[in-house]
């Protein structure tokens, strides 16, 4: 129970990155529109201010339509990468996550005369501190700062563009670029491994909280589910709306009041302990649980009445079988009531259908009866 809790916990974290990832991408797709709408107003501006150096469609090619179709493919690849169920979440947050890069090198290289672009390449890194990956950002931001060098040192699409090996202030703002994205770096490594602390306290306090709540549903002398359990069990019966069917099932240990004054109230718990592990052991994915003193019962769901009956006489047959000393005299069985439930009916009219019949088998003694309307 614990492990399926813990992976619940971590499916829901899982939700949570899905959910960034899809804004990882829109934020891609919106960086890729807006740098369009820019690259348009800085043409025009260019344009008027005599600033082109070239024709006006060698300008439209190589700054306008060049980059953005690129990006857009890009983004493409990206959205079809994001819909295929063949790829793993953890690669596609890869795959967005250097796509990111990639958009970002083409922006900077297409426009690179323009030196505040040098911190572009921070945004890639940021946005993957939130999925609290170590590796992940490393790779990156050592991608964004390789992606840099490699624009700056060896690309030059603009032939206005200042080469950095001859210009000193270039070069100097090419060296503080990479040394700001290497700070930023740490310091987004440093907020990941606060984040992943804040996690793991968060994870445990959630898995005690978990154990707590465990610990009151559950009968101290058996093992098995209490009255509370049973109430959070039947509450979830109420609330599914799903196909699902459900079966009740009483159970009255015969005799136990003579057991417990003849033998003694150590032997009657022994025999209620013995009982517990019975219903535990049998009724893969029911919910057995003690109603109080020796009464017990089972929820079973997506069972056929066939079957519920089966693991009753089960139950019967494993009980009698047991030995507790100094029985002698006193044969161990059970009196078993079932009723189904339907989606219309109230629990408690299920718990009442379920009583009669448990009050019709004690009168017989070690007998299972079904309820059925009069």
């Amino acid at each position: 129970m614990m492990e399926e809790y813990y992976k619940e916990i971590e499916n829901e974290y899982k939700k949570i990155d899905l959910k960034w990832l899809n804004l990882h991408y829109k934020t891609s797709v919106g960086v890729v529109i807006f740098a369009f709408f820019v690259e348009c107003v800085i043409g025009i501006l260019m344009y008027y201010t005599d600033e082109i150096s070239t024709t006006i469609p060698i300008y439209l090619v190589k700054f306008l339509i060049v980059p953005c179709v690129f990006n857009l493919f890009c983004i493409i690849i990206n959205n079809q990468v994001l819909q295929s169920k063949l790829i793993k979440q953890e690669s596609k947050i890869y795959i967005t996550s250097l796509t990111y890069v990639l958009i970002c090198f083409v922006l900077f290289t297409a426009h690179n005369t323009f030196t505040a672009l040098y911190f572009i390449f921070a945004l890639p890194i940021l946005l993957t501190t939130i999925y609290g990956n170590y590796r992940l950002t490393t790779i990156t931001a050592v991608s964004s700062m390789l992606a840099l060098a490699v624009s700056e040192l060896f690309t030059k699409w603009d032939v206005d563009k200042e080469s950095i090996w001859g210009d000193g202030i270039r070069m100097g703002n090419f060296l503080i670029s990479i040394f700001v994205l290497i700070a930023f770096s740490a310091v987004c490594m440093v907020v990941i491994h606060f984040e992943r602390e804040k996690n793991v306290a968060s994870m445990q306090k959630e898995m005690e909280r978990y154990k707590l709540q465990k610990k009151l549903q559950i009968d101290e002398l058996t093992g098995i589910y209490n009255r509370i359990g049973f109430r959070n069990a039947i509450r979830d019966m109420e609330e599914d709306d799903s196909d699902n069917t459900y079966i009740f099932v009483m159970i009255d240990i015969d005799n136990f009041k003579i057991l417990n004054d003849t033998l003694g109230h150590v032997t009657g718990d022994h025999c209620l302990i013995k009982f517990g592990e019975i219903l535990k052991n049998n009724g893969e994915g029911a919910i057995p649980f003690r109603y109080g003193g020796d009464e017990f019962g089972i929820l079973f769901k997506n069972y056929i009445l066939e079957d519920v009956v089966g693991v009753c006489k089960k139950i019967q047959r494993d009980f009698a079988s047991i030995r507790i000393d100094k029985r002698e005299g006193l044969p161990l069985t059970v009196s078993i009531g079932i009723a189904k439930y339907s989606n219309s009916m109230a629990p408690s009219a299920l718990i009442i259908n379920t009583d009669k019949a448990l009050y019709e088998s004690k009168i017989v003694k070690n007998t299972i009866t079904i309820f059925k309307e009069s």
